[in-house]
């Protein structure tokens, strides 16, 4: 099973060695490219078309070194045609797309790839017998690729090893896609291990055991479930093949030492954390199920991709359109300004996007590729054969588990696997009973697939440039800074023929705007944010910022038309539920601060809840009698709430006060004291309060008590007219001390007391 002769087909391909092993050593480099955070995929799907360009011109010049039996493999494989369907039904969906940029965006990306895959079945058929070198080769990227995060984490563990373990993305950007990346690569490394002997097999045991290691730091539950079910398949089906006897299975157990190891290092490394991601493998695996936090979101992302699909089941919303179309069905079950950006299924992305035919087209690709492998591997005689086809089938486990559950659909160094499981699974010695009447078959539509490629390329191309530009903006971060590197001018000058919204969905136009209103360059402003407003209307940022140039005109009533539609279009957005009530406040409306109170704590249940609309019906005199019972709502649903019990004792103190004053004005100096004391003991440090027992004692002629809460009184903020400094003065005077009195008069003068001026003249000549 393990060995792989060398093709005797008389149409053999005449390619070189070298370039087969030379090409698969440059798709390899993907993941070695510069790391731009989420854009990141774009100059390696541009680097990808490159190398198609030079291969295609290649090929272009030297046709006759192409087997002359490709074309009709292909034409006889459902795989292929398959594809080609699929492909065909995706290009389709532009009639539908509402945002025909991000539709152009997403094909390149998967004609890329189609031509990727082209591109492999000319240079891998009658190659086979360069799997083991091919081999090497991606396990000597596979070493690289581990040990660069690997000694990444290990440099900056000690100072925190929760900021290592997140930071563990290498070049992919996502922890999720380098566990991916790496998970596809174990089925190379443990069919090498079981072929090579000496420096070769030690070689890729240290791969194996870094490539896991890494793979369990990272906390990725699907990529652990992968590694344990391809290590399980090939194990299985190794013995299987050749027999259960001693000596094979001591020769298969040096497979799970690495895999141990791993676990061992990791679970001691997560000891050390207690971010709740982390954990021992084997709690990891208690911890999937529906409950579960991240379940829970991927299953609101798939309803949400249900949805659209039954809305528009015939071609979808339009490839790449998901992005855009799916924010509103998530305004009400994602918190703040949280976008899916995908599904976290490209089973289910794809029906969403492009039709539930196509969707099943999708699916039939990966169902076709398990069943043909999974037959050769059965039925075949063929040792080489059943080789191919078992590396094949354990590529397509891991490849469609990180399907169901993330999304390798666009990332390339997920998508240069894909193309390499399909063309082995078509090229893997295919029986050619009806081919001998196409044996001199020539090659005459490569150089349409060329012209594709140049296509692609270019487009390729204007998709990073545009990336360029947004990670520039990136780092203005101008939704937080006053100013940036660039300009609103710069920004539009820049502006890309697509895609026209960031890896994120926002808009270009949407970023230029704000450019703009950071320059108080207002009319400008208005204009790009209307205009990104019919790309992404969904988000409520537009409305957020058009609500503050409003503002800044002082043009209230506008500015609260605006932030109201930021709320109602994200009902779970905090920011905007506090903006939009303090506007309210301002407005005096407390019917809307209610009405979006009842809204919000519909889908949250959070301390703000109560508290914003608390603070902000008190700011437009809500009747006190209502507010206490509201406040004391919230206090049920959140006892411990800091913000909520400095209004009900503000409240409380606030009653206090008026009904001592109340009593005071009857000269009930007795009870009015009563009622002060029992505010003063809620709040001590109340100005107002302090100032209100100091003329309870004063008019009951208690002037030393009455100096004493007066002197009290002054040393906390919030007593600007004077009267407090003015009763200390006359206090003073009856105490007989002229100098403090007088000191005191002039500070009530300098507040515009109106007494003070006539003590002044009196006592203080």
């Amino acid at each position: 099973m393990y060995n792989i002769r060398a093709s005797t087909n008389s149409e053999i391909s005449l390619i070189p060695n070298f370039i087969v092993l030379l090409f698969t050593g440059l798709i390899l480099v993907v993941d070695f490219l510069p790391h731009k955070g989420m854009t990141t995929i774009n100059p390696q799907f541009l680097y990808l078309s490159l190398l198609n360009l030079v291969f295609g011109i290649y090929v272009c010049f030297n046709l006759k070194l192409i087997s002359k039996d490709l074309v009709p493999i292909l034409k006889k494989s459902y795989i292929f045609r398959s594809y080609l369907v699929f492909l065909f039904i995706s290009l389709l969906s532009i009639i539908v797309a509402g945002n025909t940029s991000l539709f152009f965006t997403k094909i390149t990306q998967l004609l890329i790839v189609f031509c990727l895959f082209i591109n492999l079945c000319i240079l891998l058929k009658d190659k086979i017998d360069l799997l083991y070198k091919i081999i090497i080769i991606i396990s000597i990227g596979a070493f690289f690729q581990s040990w660069q995060v690997f000694n990444e984490f290990m440099q900056t563990y000690k100072a925190s090893i929760d900021s290592a373990l997140i930071r563990m993305t290498g070049n992919a950007g996502n922890v999720n896609i380098l566990a991916a990346s790496l998970t596809i690569k174990i089925p190379f490394l443990l069919l090498g291990i079981t072929h090579f002997t000496n420096y070769k097999k030690l070689l890729l045991l240290i791969t194996l055991l870094l490539v896991t290691t890494v793979i369990f730091l990272t906390g990725a539950r699907t990529a652990l479930l992968s590694t344990i079910l391809i290590f399980l398949i090939y194990i299985f089906s190794y013995l299987k093949i050749n027999s259960f006897s001693k000596a094979y299975l001591l020769k298969v157990s040096i497979l799970i030492l690495p895999l141990l190891i791993s676990i061992f290092i990791s679970t001691n490394m997560f000891k050390k954390t207690t971010n709740s991601r982390y954990v021992s493998i084997d709690n990891k695996l208690q911890q999937i199920n529906t409950e579960d936090a991240s379940s829970q979101a991927r299953l609101r992302y798939w309803g949400n991709a249900i949805k659209l699909s039954k809305q528009n089941p015939f071609l979808g919303v339009g490839l790449g359109n998901y992005l855009i179309e799916s924010i509103p069905y998530e305004a009400t079950t994602e918190n703040d300004s949280i976008v899916s950006l995908n599904t976290h299924n490209d089973f289910l992305e794809i029906t969403a996007e492009t039709g539930i035919v196509n969707g099943f087209v999708f699916l039939s690709l990966f169902v076709f590729v398990f069943f043909v492998n999974a037959k050769k591997i059965i039925y075949s005689t063929d040792p080489d054969v059943r080789t191919v086809a078992m590396l094949t089938l354990m590529l397509v486990v891991v490849y469609g588990m990180d399907s169901l559950f993330n999304f390798p659909l666009y990332r390339p160094t997920m998508q240069i696997f894909l193309s390499l499981l399909l063309s082995l699974t078509v090229i893997n010695k295919l029986v050619l009973d009806d081919f001998k009447l196409l044996k001199n078959h020539k090659i005459k539509l490569y150089p349409i697939l060329l012209l594709v490629t140049i296509i692609t390329t270019y487009s390729a191309y204007l998709i990073n440039k545009a990336s360029t530009l947004e990670d520039l903006i990136k780092k203005d971060d101008i939704n937080h800074q006053t100013k940036g590197a660039l300009t609103g001018d710069e920004v539009i000058s820049r502006l890309p023929l697509y895609p026209n919204v960031f890896n994120t969905s926002e808009a270009y136009y949407e970023y230029a705007g704000i450019y703009y209103l950071r320059e108080k360059n207002y009319e400008k402003a208005y204009v790009c944010f209307s205009k990104a407003s019919k790309i992404n209307p969904y988000t409520g940022r537009i409305n957020y910022y058009k609500h503050l140039i409003s503002k800044e005109k002082n043009n209230v009533d506008s500015a609260y038309v605006y932030i109201k539609e930021a709320f109602y279009l994200r009902p779970r957005d905090l920011f905007y539920y506090q903006h939009s009530t303090s506007l309210a406040a301002v407005k005096k409306d407390t019917t809307e601060i209610l009405k979006e109170y009842k809204l919000f704590s519909k889908y949250r249940k959070i301390a703000e809840t109560w508290s914003i609309p608390a603070t902000e019906l008190q700011k437009a005199k809500y009747n006190e009698k209502s507010l206490n019972s509201f406040i004391d709502h919230g206090l049920k649903e959140m006892p411990n709430d800091s913000t909520l019990k400095k209004l009900k004792s503000n409240l409380l103190v606030k009653k206090y006060t008026l009904d001592g004053q109340v009593l005071l004005s009857q000269s009930k100096f007795n009870e009015s004291l009563e009622s002060f004391k029992e505010a003063l003991k809620i709040d001590p440090k109340d100005a107002y309060l302090l100032q209100s027992i100091g003329l309870n004692y004063y008019y009951s002629k208690n002037y030393i008590q009455a100096l004493t809460y007066f002197l009290d009184a002054v040393k906390y903020p919030g007593l600007n007219n004077g009267l407090a400094e003015y009763y200390i003065g006359i206090c003073y005077l009856k105490n007989n001390d002229q100098k403090n009195a007088c000191k005191y008069f002039n500070l009530s003068k300098a507040k515009n007391f109106g007494g003070a001026q006539q003590q002044l003249i009196k006592e203080c000549k």
